[in-house]
């Protein structure tokens, strides 16, 4: 558990690199669904690993999308008034 403890402390700090950032996330996620009672090579742990991954990418794309809220727009309407398409980069 200690150890857990400081590779976490680590990650929040940013010292740790992506690789590290992704080992600490699995071993995360490996005790979270144990604690369940999930054992591994089950149906219930594999399940368990795929929500707690899919919960992540969805705060990820949410903070990406956050992100680029506040970026600025370069609108152009292809058609004129009533018409056409509005593309934006």
């Amino acid at each position: 558990m200690r150890k857990i403890s400081v590779v976490l402390l680590l990650l929040l700090t940013g010292c740790l690199g992506e690789e590290e950032r992704l080992a600490a996330a699995n071993a995360k996620d490996d005790q979270q669904c144990l604690s369940y009672g999930a054992q591994k090579g089950t149906d219930a742990y594999v399940n368990c690993r795929a929500q707690l991954e899919a919960a992540r990418r969805q705060a990820d794309g949410a903070l990406v999308a956050g992100r680029n809220a506040d970026r600025p727009r370069n609108c152009t309407n292809t058609g004129g008034y009533g018409g056409g398409t509005i593309i934006c980069n």
